[in-house]
């Protein structure tokens, strides 16, 4: 993808990057969330963020263990991992 596309695709747009797929732990911007971003004159990369009043923090991302599959589930329906990354993780699932 390139930074054109990202800019268009965004769903949100920072002075880092653009955010193209995002879903949320809890509630939106006060909560954890996963994203798929890419990084303004570089790359697509996805990250681990935490939001308190609409601010991200500069602290860990810390998540519940049990909280994890359902924000993982989330980021799948919201298309935060590509289908070649999808396929990785379930190969990467079964082989263990």
């Amino acid at each position: 993808m390139t930074e054109k596309e990202a800019k268009e695709l965004a769903i949100k747009t920072t002075k880092y990057c653009y955010v193209l797929a995002c879903a949320w732990e809890k509630e939106e911007n006060n909560s954890i969330c996963l994203e798929r971003i890419f990084v303004k004159g570089g790359q697509e990369e996805i990250r681990l963020a935490w939001w308190k009043d609409g601010r991200q923090a500069t602290r860990p991302a810390d998540l519940n263990a049990v909280d994890w599959v359902p924000l993982f589930t989330s980021a799948l329906a919201q298309g935060v991992f590509n289908s070649d990354e999808q396929l990785g993780m379930l190969k990467a699932l079964v082989s263990n």
